[in-house]
């Protein structure tokens, strides 16, 4: 009889599972990956959410820790001052929906007139505003050839007063 085609079976099966076995790769050993997994969370270096797929997140240093009483003390003077966010569906805190329960905020100071105004003429002369129509561009980027000229005064309405 003939054994040659069972012979060759017996080849290319042997064949097959010895590439099989040398495929196999020789990676960490699951002790290994624990320790490094341990070594992660201690280190904030675990990427977690949409940081998962950005490499740089491993990289980046864990935020310096604060004391509990340090967090408990900014919870307190957030809850005072309404400051936290208000139940519900709401994206507002609760000094924004209920301003007589809690203290006035401290509002910053805007600046003047003729700050606002000596930004626009130097805003203008640069050409560091945006052009007309829908491509976003600002004046100097649409035309870079073009040299700053002098700031002109700004005038104020129908009365022709100088504001500068």
């Amino acid at each position: 009889m003939n054994h040659f085609p069972k012979i060759v079976w017996i080849a290319l099966i042997a064949a097959a599972s010895a590439g099989a076995q040398a495929q196999t790769p020789m990676g960490k050993t699951r002790e290994e990956a624990r320790q490094e997994l341990i070594g992660a969370v201690r280190n904030g270096t675990l990427p977690h959410g949409e940081a998962m797929g950005d490499s740089n997140a491993l990289k980046q240093p864990a935020m310096a820790a604060r004391s509990r009483v340090d967090v408990v003390a900014e919870l307190d003077a957030a809850r005072r001052n309404g400051d936290v966010l208000a139940s519900g569906d709401s994206p507002l805190t609760l000094n924004e929906l209920h301003p007589s329960l809690y203290p006035q905020q401290p509002v910053m100071a805007a600046k003047t007139r003729a700050q606002v105004l000596a930004e626009l003429a130097e805003a203008q002369r640069s050409g560091d505003l945006v052009a007309a129509g829908e491509s976003g561009m600002k004046l100097n980027e649409i035309h870079p050839g073009s040299r700053p000229r002098a700031a002109m005064p700004v005038y104020a309405g129908a009365a022709g007063q100088r504001l500068q």
